[in-house]
């Protein structure tokens, strides 16, 4: 008779280590991370690898980069962590008391402080950090466990993710003081034929609907920017052409005039979202409960 398989273990603070250095990309941002010194993160990142004979970061004047057995290993300590981490949950629960730390992803800060005023007021202990930017970039964070929950703005259909409606946005145009539509009330669709336009970047998907329309109508603006949301109002306001936003994100402002567009209405649409197996850290599940509970899908 065979003998027992072998049990094959790794030595979770060298582990522990070379995740922190994985996620920050610094030996020196990892030692602050995990609260110790940096002779200490580099010796256990240093005797994984030589245990496994292997490489798992690139070392060079630039930087660190992980190298392919290190992006592998990642996604697994990634996975390994985040269920430690809902242990410590349920250890650190008093009652029903949930406390603990929540990162958010969002495409905009519209559309979550309404939610994040709901959830600080129901669960005060849970500290709530927030990041921004494009569907697609906030869709990889969530995927790669740099954010717990996510607000995004399209439904990517993918299986792994737990996905709810929030609403529907109108996307519109806005133009500054000096620009010829800034008296109007509403422009068509076919005006922007050879506007000078700014685009938010690639991913972003109030972009993506107004692209969509555009290329059904054959119309075809003169793109001269694409740069991040923010810089897209100061662009506008400096007159270097027209700008597109989510109704919903469009902030008054005397510099700035909003138009919708009167034939053909592009909408984008809103959703919150968290992988499903990390559903069960309580700080997920109470964050997309009181979504779930408090929005319901409807059009907003």
């Amino acid at each position: 008779m065979s003998g027992p398989s072998k049990l094959h273990f790794v030595n979770f603070s060298q582990l522990r280590s070379f995740y922190a250095v994985g996620r920050e990309l610094s030996f020196t941002k990892a030692a602050e991370l995990l609260r110790i010194g940096q002779p200490t993160v580099t010796t256990q990142v240093k005797a994984l690898e030589e245990t496994y004979d292997v490489q798992l970061f690139l070392r060079s004047p630039r930087g660190l980069k992980l190298t392919d057995a290190g992006e592998a290993l990642l996604t697994v300590a990634r996975q390994i962590f985040s269920l430690e981490e809902q242990a410590v949950g349920i250890l650190q629960a008093e009652g029903n008391q949930i406390s603990g730390k929540l990162r958010v992803g969002t495409v905009g800060p519209f559309f979550v402080m309404e939610l994040l005023s709901a959830f600080h007021a129901k669960y005060p202990l849970v500290q709530v950090s927030l990041e921004s930017g494009n569907s697609d970039l906030i869709y990889n964070k969530l995927l790669n466990y740099e954010v717990d929950v996510a607000i995004i703005g399209r439904d990517y259909d993918d299986p792994r993710l737990d996905l709810l409606r929030l609403g529907r946005h109108e996307v519109i145009v806005f133009v500054n003081g000096s620009h010829p539509w800034a008296g109007r009330q509403q422009i068509e669709l076919r005006e922007l034929d050879g506007q000078r336009m700014i685009f938010r970047e690639p991913g972003s998907m109030t972009r993506r609907a107004l692209e969509d329309l555009l290329e059904r109508h054959r119309v075809r603006p003169n793109v001269v920017m694409e740069i991040p949301r923010d810089a897209v109002r100061e662009a506008v306001a400096a007159g270097l052409g027209v700008g597109i936003v989510s109704s919903t994100e469009f902030v008054p402002d005397h510099r700035l005039t909003g138009l919708p567009l009167s034939d053909h209405k592009p909408f984008t649409e809103s959703y919150a979202a968290c992988l499903k197996v990390r559903r069960t850290l309580r700080t997920i599940d109470v964050f997309m409960q009181l979504v779930q509970t408090g929005h319901g899908g409807e059009d907003k």
